[in-house]
């Protein structure tokens, strides 16, 4: 599985960057990020070659950073042209999840997309909500 993360400035590198500090270090993941004075058309000239370069088809999955974003389009723009997978809002426990998916060869880029976003609804949590309710036992 190869996994291409895309995002407004650093975040993308950032994110795979920290994903590796707790899993070690990752083959086939790239992070590209668009840049006040980047074109959407370099972003996505980037993107065309990384999923060239991963022998562009069905076991690639996107991770963008915000639904309807710069970053997002350029995938979109590519999705008619290739079988990737694209999951957008990605998050650090999205990430590793990802990459520990992974590990299982017979997963399918379709069966971690499915597994990521039933995982999703968990990776963000109300804190005050939590310790309330859990001191109170």
């Amino acid at each position: 599985m190869n996994y291409i993360f895309v995002s407004h400035g650093d975040l993308a590198k950032s994110m795979l960057g920290s994903a590796q500090m707790i899993v070690g270090e990752q083959t086939n993941a790239v992070a590209f990020g668009l840049y006040p004075k980047d074109d959407i058309g370099s972003l996505k000239d980037q993107i065309k070659a990384a999923i060239e370069a991963f022998g562009g088809g069905k076991d690639i999955i996107c991770f963008t950073d915000l639904f309807s974003g710069s970053p997002f389009n350029a995938v979109v723009s590519l999705m008619g042209d290739y079988p990737i997978r694209h999951i957008t809002g990605m998050n650090l426990p999205i990430v590793l999840e990802a990459f520990m998916s992974r590990m299982n060869e017979d997963n399918s880029a379709t069966a971690i997309c499915t597994k990521l976003l039933a995982e999703a609804p968990a990776t963000i949590i109300d804190v005050n909500h939590y310790l309330a309710v859990n001191l109170e036992d």
